[in-house]
C-alpha cells in the first residue's frame, strides 16, 4: 500500500464559499459563451445560480439499477447484469454533445452529469426515460476535462479535474462551486482516475496500474492500494453495490467486482468476487441507484456424503431469495477443499479458476431460486479425512438478513482399497 504525501495543509479541507455577486458575476461571464442548445434538450434558464425547483418528469429508477454512458453520440444506458454477462440497455436517445461524471442525485433522484468538448462544463440532467435537460454553466467550475464524478449521501456532486488533483464540490440545485479539494498526488497523468464513487465518506476509484484508490474528502489525501484489479487498461465505470461492493467496469468489456472489509480502516483488505463480461466501450462512465433494493439471499450447500479416494464428488449449491422483494443480482465464491481435485462446473455463469469458483446471476425474484453444480475427484489420503467447505453469497443489493449468505458441507474422505 502506497499512501498519499501529507503537505502543510494536510486535514485542512479548503471550503471557496462562492458569494452571490460572485458566483452571478462568473456566470454572467460564461453566459455570453454559452451555446445554443442542443435540439431535444430543454433549454437553460438564463444563466444565475439560483435554486432550482424539483425537476419536472419521471426519477430513474433506485431499485437496483447500474447506470454506464459511453460512445460519440454519447449514449445512456442501463447495465442489466446476468449469468456471466452485462447486457447494456439504452436509456432515452444519444446526445448531441459528450458528457462524463455520472451520478444519481440522492434528494431528487435524478441523474446528472457534465458536458466536456464545448464551450463550457455544463451541468446536464437525465430523468428516468434517459430525455435529458442541458442547466448550462456551473458558476465557479474551472474550464478543465472532467470524466470522474459522484454524489455522496448528502447529495452533493463531486468531480474529479483530468489531471489537476482538484476535486470540485458543486450543489446542483443553484449550480455552483460550494468546496474544492485538493489532492496533488491525483494529478499524476500516468495514474488515469477514470471515475470515482462514494462510500463510507470516501472517494473511491483505480488507477491505469490497477490499484485502488481511496480519497479522503475531509483530510485531503489519497491512499493507494496496488495490485488489487488487472492492469494496463482503463476503468472507465465505478460504481457501488447496494451491499457496499466496488464495481469497476472495464473500457476493454469487463465488470470486476471487489469486496472490501475495513473500509475506513488503515489497512483496507481486497477481494476480486467475481467478472462478467461486457461491451466494450470508448468514453465509458457508471453510476448506481440501490436506494430503494433490498433483498434476502441465502445459499445452501449438499455435496456427497461419504466416498473413497478416487471416487466423485458433487457439491449442489442453492441460491434462494427469501426477502419480501426482488434481488438485482448477486455474486458468489466458494474456495472450492485442496483435497478435490480437478473441479468443473456446467452452470451458466460460473468458472473455477485455480480452485476458486466464482459465479455471477440475474435479478431474482422472491421465493425464486437457482441451482449450481460442481463436481471433483476426491484425492488419496491416508486416513479417514473430513472435508469442509463452504460458500458464501454476496447480493447485488442491501441484505438484512446476512446469517444465512453461508453455508458449509462435509465430506467424508476414506482411503482407497490400494493405500
Amino acid at each position: 500500500m502506497i499512501r498519499g504525501t501529507d503537505r502543510p495543509n494536510h486535514g485542512k479541507r479548503r471550503l471557496r464559499a462562492l458569494s452571490a455577486l460572485g458566483a452571478v458575476g462568473i456566470v454572467a461571464g460564461l453566459a455570453s459563451s454559452l451555446p445554443a442548445s442542443p435540439a431535444g434538450a430543454a433549454v437553460p434558464a438564463p444563466a444565475a445560480a439560483v435554486a432550482q425547483k424539483h425537476p419536472d418528469g419521471n426519477p430513474v429508477a433506485c431499485d437496483g439499477q447500474v447506470y454506464a454512458s459511453f460512445g460519440d453520440p454519447d449514449q445512456l444506458y442501463t447495465a442489466d447484469r446476468g449469468p456471466g454477462t452485462v447486457q447494456f440497455t439504452p436509456l432515452g436517445g444519444p446526445t448531441p454533445f459528450l458528457y462524463n461524471a455520472i451520478g444519481v442525485n440522492p434528494h431528487d433522484r435524478f441523474l446528472y452529469g457534465t458536458t466536456f468538448g464545448n464551450a463550457n462544463n455544463d451541468l446536464v440532467r437525465f430523468d428516468g426515460n434517459g430525455d435529458f435537460t442541458n442547466l448550462g454553466a456551473i458558476a465557479g467550475l474551472p474550464p478543465a476535462l472532467y470524466i470522474s464524478g459522484t454524489f455522496d449521501k448528502k447529495g452533493n456532486y463531486y468531480v474529479l479535474a483530468d489531471n489537476t488533483g482538484e476535486i470540485y464540490q458543486i450543489d446542483v440545485d443553484s449550480r455552483s462551486v460550494t468546496g474544492v479539494i485538493d489532492v496533488p498526488e491525483l494529478a499524476d497523468p500516468e495514474l488515469d482516475v477514470f471515475d470515482i464513487a462514494f462510500r463510507g465518506g470516501f472517494l473511491w476509484g483505480s488507477t491505469d496500474s490497477g490499484a485502488i484508490t481511496r480519497i479522503d474528502i475531509a483530510n485531503e489525501s489519497v491512499d493507494f492500494f496496488p495490485g488489487v484489479l488487472p492492469g494496463g487498461e482503463d476503468f472507465g465505470g465505478v460504481f457501488t453495490y447496494g451491499n457496499g461492493d466496488l464495481g469497476f467496469l472495464r473500457n476493454s468489456g469487463q465488470l470486476i467486482r471487489v469486496h472490501v472489509k475495513n473500509a475506513a480502516g488503515f489497512n483496507p483488505s481486497f477481494a476480486v468476487l467475481s467478472t462478467q463480461t461486457t461491451t466494450p466501450a470508448t468514453n465509458l462512465d457508471a453510476t448506481s441507484c440501490f436506494l430503494d433494493s433490498s433483498a434476502d439471499l441465502a445459499v445452501r450447500k449438499h455435496g456427497t456424503k461419504s466416498v473413497e479416494a478416487g471416487g466423485e464428488v458433487t457439491y449442489r449449491i442453492t441460491v434462494k431469495n427469501e426477502g419480501k422483494g426482488g434481488s438485482s443480482g448477486w455474486s458468489l465464491t466458494d474456495d472450492l477443499p485442496a483435497k478435490i481435485l480437478s473441479p468443473t462446473t456446467p452452470t451458466e455463469g460460473c468458472e473455477i479458476t485455480n480452485g476458486l469458483l466464482s459465479c455471477t446471476g440475474g435479478p431474482l425474484e422472491k421465493g425464486h431460486r437457482v441451482e449450481i453444480e460442481v463436481t471433483g475427484t476426491a484425492a488419496n489420503v491416508l486416513k479417514p479425512t473430513t472435508v469442509k467447505n463452504t460458500v458464501r453469497v454476496f447480493g447485488d443489493d442491501a441484505d438484512p438478513h446476512k446469517d444465512n449468505n453461508t453455508d458449509t458441507a462435509s465430506t467424508h474422505v476414506k482411503p482407497g482399497d490400494g493405500d
